[in-house]
């Protein structure tokens, strides 16, 4: 099993007043995590909150989806990193 890690956390920025590069945390970011068939990792992000729950429920619309675990993953501004796993319900269309 491969090790699953999120792109950069801090992205540059350039100021327009000055053009010197800055360092800026995004507020939250989400990826969609999939274990395929239980076994192999597909990160899918950077994703709007919403779109989390709504990219996982078209993968489980697929037939060969069923035995993909399925989890959402959250960076939050400190640098904390999250993995939830979807209740059954938040999956139905």
């Amino acid at each position: 099993m491969g090790n699953v890690r999120p792109p950069m956390y801090a992205e540059r920025h350039m100021t327009p007043t000055n053009g010197a590069e800055t360092m800026e945390r995004p507020s939250a970011r989400h990826w969609l995590l999939i274990m395929e068939g239980d076994l192999e990792p597909c990160v899918i992000g950077p994703l709007d909150e919403p779109e989390v729950l709504v990219r996982a429920r078209q993968h489980r619309a697929s037939d060969a989806s069923l035995e993909d675990g399925l989890y959402a993953i959250c960076l939050d501004a400190a640098g904390n990193l999250q993995v939830e796993a979807f209740v059954s319900a938040e999956l139905e269309p």
